[in-house]
């Protein structure tokens, strides 16, 4: 049963609007696309997992939620967790390729590509180590005592194992269901409803915007207006009551929302019409207005300088 499903995690969205505003001259460009690459391969791999946890879903003995993030007190992110009858179960999800060794001493990750080039990484199990104490802790803190394992699981089968045993075992995601419905029994249970709530109701996802506040980079260096969601380039003009693209000619009403979600999570999560008539390149205030207040929550203000909030 998932309790809480797959959903792109809020610092990929940013990254992914950040990249495609960013010019490609900036000197930051370079290094936002790849955190982008990496981060759209680490939600691809958590997808295919919980792809393959489908086949426990006919049963309520398995309870999945996807990216469950608790800030305060340590901060603790986790890809999956599946909750049964008897445990809690942290699953690290690692989607990398080429020849992977996982070494004990030192515990160290090293990646080597067929063209040979050679990466060190830390040890998934390190990680999986710290998650698992802080999880535990977190649980004491609400009077719960319950067993915390991990597993280690890579998604595909482009990534060739080789590790020496530790603490966690090491899987495929396609050996990740047969693992799981061969857990041992105990005589003891655990109340996983109320577990799955508790992690929920704790559930604070970090996304660091504005990140050109995050990251450091000038808001003028932002590309602005209405970007066609279409042809992925094209710039889109408000005509006849609806937005098309210059390049591909394709149109819509609500173009303008993904803009706004842009000026959010890049800029300010505050917006005045002026600053939305700039950014979203239409000169019309009255048009402009309709637009937030249809799509944002009105803050108060002095009436010539509201500010509106954007949804996120």
């Amino acid at each position: 049963m998932f309790i809480k499903p797959y959903e792109e995690a809020k610092m990929t969205l940013g990254l992914r609007a950040l990249v495609r505003r960013l010019p490609a001259k900036h000197p930051l460009y370079d290094q936002m696309a790849r955190e982008l690459l990496q981060a759209e391969a680490g939600e691809y791999g958590e997808k295919y997992i919980l792809k393959q946890l489908e086949k426990l879903s006919f049963t309520k003995n398995f309870q999945v939620l996807h990216n469950i993030t608790i800030q305060h007190p340590f901060s603790l992110q986790l890809d999956v967790v599946v909750i049964t009858q008897y445990e809690v179960i942290i699953i690290e999800s690692k989607n990398i390729r080429g020849d992977v060794e996982l070494k004990n001493r030192p515990r160290q990750m090293i990646r080597t590509l067929d063209t040979g080039e050679q990466r060190v990484f830390n040890h998934p199990e390190v990680q999986l180590e710290e998650y698992v104490y802080n999880l535990k802790d977190f649980f004491k803190q609400h009077q719960i005592e319950v067993p915390i394992n991990g597993i280690i699981v890579f998604p595909f089968n482009n990534a060739r194992i080789n590790y020496e045993d530790g603490l966690f075992p090491v899987l495929m995601a396609r050996e990740l269901t047969s693992f799981l419905q061969q857990r041992p029994m105990k005589s003891k249970t655990i109340d996983c409803q109320y577990i799955s709530a508790l992690l929920v109701q704790h559930n604070k996802p970090y996304e660091g915007f504005p990140f050109c506040r995050y990251y450091g980079i000038e808001v003028d260096a932002i590309q602005t207006g209405v970007i066609c969601p279409k042809c992925e380039f094209g710039q889109m003009h408000w005509l006849k009551m609806k937005w098309t693209c210059s390049s591909c000619l394709y149109s819509s009403k609500k173009a303008h929302l993904s803009a706004l979600q842009d000026y959010g999570m890049l800029i300010n999560k505050n917006i005045t019409n002026a600053q939305a008539r700039r950014f979203l390149q239409l000169n019309n205030r009255h048009t402009i207005k309709r637009m937030l207040m249809a799509n944002c929550s009105r803050k108060t203000g002095l009436i010539r300088s509201r500010d509106y909030q954007i949804f996120l």
